[in-house]
């Protein structure tokens, strides 16, 4: 039998959704690829390229380090000064303060004894109710009697040493505020003074960041490393070109050197010409630095009589013109049983 043309073929409702995902999915793909083909967003940059895609400060020079380290090394200098005077002050604050309370305590015990006096007195006129405390019943000033012109007498001193113990007082508060307001005054300005210090300390360690020096002795075989910028560490770089030069007594250079000749020589190529050239005198300038704080450039001395010196390096190393026979170059400090101390000249 033919089909009834009446008759329309059924879609299922799953059929249809399938279609329609289908359909959905054909549409999709091509937006999903140029999607997928289009630059990232720059949010989707990791953060790490960002970071170094984007340009680095320069680190300062040494030129513009030393600049900064020159003015704060000013600014330091004042706020100490300006830390020493509040000291003064100080001290002056505490001076006057102890004096007032000396003068007040001196004057407290003066009017002590005429206190009780008075008081003894006026008791026993109390408790004997004389006549002789009355007006015009003896011989004293004014019609009053002996005991009662005494007795005004002891109160009016009383009170006249009462009005200094007051302004004593007086003084004393004045002094103590005084005292508090300077000490305040000196705890700032030390607080300042070791701030500026702390950056001068944190430009010195950029500073020898850039001015590390690694240098060999070709005859000795021992190698060195000079750190800092000072003059100490400018002045030991200037003597390590001397190394491999002769010993000769009493030399200071520019060819041959002894050891205290090879110190006066570099120090006068840092700008710091004409230092004695004597052991004994070397020693006695600068300031003294224990062996445990040997810094690049400080000065070594051995003997008891000072006969012999060097210049430290660092890592225990220094250099020094031994002898006759021998050259300028790096030894090991422990090898030497007669160290006697050091000194940094700055």
């Amino acid at each position: 039998m033919a089909p009834d043309p009446r008759r329309r073929r059924r879609v299922t409702p799953a059929a249809t959704a399938a279609t329609i995902i289908v359909l959905g999915l054909g549409a999709a793909g091509p937006v999903a690829a140029r999607a997928a083909t289009s630059p990232r967003h720059p949010s989707a940059v990791p953060a790490a390229a960002r970071l170094a895609a984007a340009p680095q400060t320069p680190k300062p020079s040494e030129k513009e380090l030393r600049k900064r380290l020159d003015d704060l090394n000013t600014e330091a200098e004042k706020l100490t000064e300006q830390y020493n005077k509040t000291r003064v002050e100080l001290g002056k604050a505490v001076k006057a303060e102890r004096a007032a309370a000396k003068t007040a305590a001196d004057l407290e015990a003066q009017a002590a004894p005429a206190r009780e006096q008075l008081g003894r007195m006026a008791a026993a006129s109390y408790m004997n109710g004389s006549p002789e405390t009355a007006f015009g019943s003896g011989h004293g000033t004014d019609g009053l009697t002996d005991s009662a012109y005494l007795a005004q007498t002891r109160a009016a001193s009383v009170a006249g040493l009462q009005a200094k113990i007051d302004q004593a007082n007086r003084a004393k508060a004045a002094a103590a505020a005084r005292t508090a307001q300077v000490q305040h005054a000196a705890e700032q300005s030390e607080a300042a003074r070791k701030t500026a210090k702390s950056k001068v300390d944190e430009v010195t360690k950029q500073l020898d960041k850039l001015t590390i020096t690694h240098v060999k002795d070709p005859k000795t075989g021992l190698s060195a490393t000079i750190k800092g910028s000072g003059l100490p560490a400018r002045m030991v770089r200037k003597a390590l070109t001397k190394l491999g030069s002769p010993y000769v007594w009493a030399a200071a250079g520019p060819t041959t050197f002894d050891c205290s000749g090879l110190v006066v020589w570099a120090y006068a190529q840092v700008g710091k010409p004409g230092l004695p050239h004597y052991t004994g005198d070397l020693f006695a300038m600068g300031s003294k630095v224990g062996k445990g704080s040997l810094r690049s450039g400080d000065l070594v001395y051995f003997g008891g009589d000072l006969h012999h010196m060097g210049i430290y390096l660092g890592g225990g190393k220094y250099l020094h013109a031994p002898q006759t026979g021998d050259v300028v170059k790096i030894s090991n400090l422990s090898d030497r049983s007669d160290y006697a101390g050091a000194n940094r000249i700055s």
